[in-house]
């Protein structure tokens, strides 16, 4: 080979080399958002335990039920499936959806009024879309995207609620914490 092309090849290696190092991961979290992976195929989705900052309580679906309509709480960290959840880009520059199994998370009956429950459902309509806020310190308020309302801790074993924002004080029931925990392929029975 002659010097010409190997400078060339070299070149153009190293300019192949810079910008994949200087991209971004597909998938990855911005500045401003917790430092997860967003999943594109429930094939290979990147789970995470999703825990109330100031209980240290697990997001669970409850009764481990996996349907549709299924209320999401906090209960004891137990290490299952029904309490490891998903994130996946809604379409829209940053927004997401958040859900478990096959399903999304996201408000009951579609309501943004103060109160409303959170449930399990079909991944369509309002009330599942949500935004990041950054708190500091790997603490995030999950706030639904047309109301403004944060997914709020209503205690132990109670129905988790979209409710207004709270002021950073404790107990900081508007506050999570996403911990990574594996990728698991739902197409799969097996994992």
């Amino acid at each position: 080979m002659s010097r010409r092309v190997v400078a060339l090849l070299v070149a153009g290696l190293l300019s192949l080399l810079t910008v994949l190092c200087v991209q971004p991961m597909a998938g990855a979290a911005t500045q401003s958002e917790p430092a997860i992976y967003y999943t594109t195929s429930m094939r290979s989705a990147s789970i995470y335990e999703v825990r109330a900052s100031y209980s240290w309580k697990c997001l669970d679906l409850r009764g481990g039920s996996n349907n549709p309509g299924t209320v999401v709480q906090t209960f004891d960290c137990k290490g299952r499936l029904h309490q490891r959840f998903w994130f996946m880009r809604s379409g829209t520059p940053g927004l997401f959806h958040m859900g478990a199994f096959a399903y999304c998370l996201g408000t009951q009956n579609a309501s943004t009024a103060e109160n409303t429950p959170i449930v399990l459902g079909h991944c369509q309509g309002p009330g599942q879309h949500f935004r990041w806020v950054d708190r500091g310190s790997n603490h995030w308020d999950i706030v639904e995207a047309s109301s403004g309302k944060c997914l709020t801790d209503t205690g132990y074993r109670s129905a988790m609620q979209l409710r207004t924002c709270a002021p950073m004080q404790e107990p900081y029931p508007t506050l999570w914490t996403p911990l990574y925990a594996g990728q698991w392929d739902y197409s799969n029975p097996n994992g």
